[in-house]
């Protein structure tokens, strides 16, 4: 019997380790980290232990989910560095999330872990790299690359690895004066270059890649556009642009980030119809009432009768001028458009832009829609049948339209807008023009597969075709239109998808696309 005892004793004793270190190890399995089925259905919220929850986008993105649900659909995405408010202090769930799912004050949900971390207190997780300005055409700093195949690293590199990827001379550490025979001069030898593999190949963004846990990402060739974040000097005294792509780059390789780079006074932007304070925001429209017309040459002359009823010449307002149309005239066999303020223009060198009298087809009366006339390069929003802005817009070019690689139009049809960006980048090959890349393209809205409406600051050709495909907006059309067309753009959110209760703008294209 002593014997037996000592072994149920010994197992007792055994069994209650076990236990206990069961509870007190974290467990490697998947299901150590999700509750039972049942655990979050129809249950209170728990009390609050303080505060709601702060939240920081430590990933490039992090998604925003309808429910808290990796199954869930996505509703929108926030960029790294945005700090965000939870209405909880405490996780709502944890249904395949680790660090629990906390909803935003705007509503939606994030998973706290991998894109996202929950935190108290004023002070963040780290630094934040730049944020989009939303009160501004440009969001962020551009700048044009300035040379051919300039790299861009993982990190900074040291001065050696600089002298190999960008064949410069390192400068000499100064003379020993203890050593004899010192060398002289002012520079070292370069290191031997490796061949560099785009002398032999057609450049293409495939081939510009750099190899797999390279210190060279990629490489860049000149006028590709670049987002800055900021500018860091090494500790060996050199200077770097960091990207928002978290790349780094020599300082010299770029032209300066600023605005005025881009944007000038002279910028073209078009008219918003309605009364001043109307609207989503002033971006430095003018406001006229429709129907409205752009006078399409520089030589263009203004008229005005006299008090014989003469024709009295004026100087132009100058090319894409508008003017709100109040009436239609011939004198002596010439058609006039007579402006609001009296002032006479020849029909022929006017771009009257027509209203819409009846919705397209699907398109209800409340709804919000976009107007696109391919033949006039023009654009015009509507809610319902009342018209909000109107503008002229850069559609993709018909260079030869028997030729497929040279025929770009713009795709017809009525659409919705699909997903709505702060900034998204876009970057392609084509066989007659070769690659670009622009890094984070302003406001922009993808209506049909790659087709969007966008900014486009690096021209001002709007009124003639001029893109691959996209509807090329000037930087504060595209602002005021990004902030007026559905769907809604949460505070503090980098993009949003629509769903029945945050629908999106319909979007009709219709017309012939000139040549050229």
């Amino acid at each position: 019997m002593p014997f037996l005892k000592r072994w149920v004793l010994r197992l007792v004793v055994a069994l209650g380790g076990l236990s206990f270190g069961c509870g007190s190890k974290e467990s490697t399995s998947p299901d150590a980290f999700s509750p039972p089925p049942d655990a979050f259905v129809s249950k209170a919220p728990p009390p609050p232990s303080g505060p709601p929850k702060r939240i920081y986008v430590k990933r490039f993105l992090a998604r925003v989910f309808a429910a808290p649900d990796p199954k869930a659909s996505r509703i929108g995405y926030l960029r790294a560095g945005s700090v965000h408010q939870a209405k909880t202090s405490e996780p709502v769930g944890h249904e395949g999330c680790r660090g629990g799912w906390y909803e935003l004050e705007v509503g939606g949900f994030v998973c706290s872990g991998r894109e996202v971390i929950a935190f108290e207190g004023r002070k963040l997780p780290e630094r934040p790299p730049s944020q989009p300005d939303l009160s501004s055409e440009l969001p962020y700093r551009y700048a044009r690359v300035r040379r051919d195949f300039l790299p861009l690293y993982r990190r900074i590199p040291t001065s050696e690895e600089a002298a190999r990827y960008e064949s410069f001379r390192q400068p000499l550490p100064p003379p020993d004066p203890t050593q004899q025979g010192a060398p002289s001069g002012t520079s070292s030898p370069p290191l031997p270059e490796e061949p560099d593999p785009m002398e032999y190949i057609v450049p293409t963004l495939s081939a510009l890649k750099g190899k797999r846990n390279e210190l060279v990402l990629r490489r860049v060739l000149r006028g590709f556009i670049l987002a800055i974040d900021r500018e860091i000097e090494s500790s060996n005294g050199r200077r770097y642009w960091k990207t928002l792509a978290n790349e780094y780059l020599s300082y010299n390789g770029i032209e300066s980030p600023r605005k005025e780079a881009f944007i000038s006074e002279g910028y073209f932007r078009g008219v918003v119809l309605l009364p001043e304070g109307e609207g989503p925001g002033d971006f430095g429209h003018i406001h006229l009432p429709p129907p409205v017309g752009f006078v399409m040459s520089s030589n263009a002359s203004a008229y005005r009768r006299d008090g014989k009823g003469h024709l009295q010449r004026l100087r132009g307002p100058g090319y894409r001028a508008p003017i709100s149309i109040a009436g239609e005239h011939e004198i002596n066999g010439v058609r006039y458009y007579e402006s609001r303020d009296g002032l006479l223009f020849r029909t022929s060198d006017v771009r009257a832009i027509p209203l819409a009298t009846q919705l397209p087809q699907g398109v209800g009366p409340n709804d919000q829609w976009i107007d696109i006339d391919l033949s006039l390069q023009s654009l015009v929003a509507y809610d319902g049948l009342k018209p909000v802005f109107v503008t002229l817009v850069s559609s993709g070019r018909v260079r030869d339209p028997m030729d497929p690689l040279r025929d770009f139009r713009t795709p017809t049809g009525l659409f919705r807008i699909a997903s709505k960006h702060i900034t998204h980048t876009m970057d392609g090959d084509h066989a007659t023009d070769g690659p670009y890349a622009i890094q984070e393209v302003p406001y922009v809205m993808y209506f049909q597969l790659a087709n969007a409406l966008h900014s486009a600051f690096w021209h001002n050709r709007f009124g003639r075709p001029r893109s691959h495909g996209c509807v090329n907006l000037s930087p504060r059309d595209a602002q005021w239109l990004f902030h007026w067309a559905g769907p809604r753009l949460p505070p503090g959110w980098h993009g949003a998808y629509p769903h029945e209760s945050n629908p999106s703008a319909w979007v009709y294209v219709h017309g012939e696309t000139p040549e050229g």
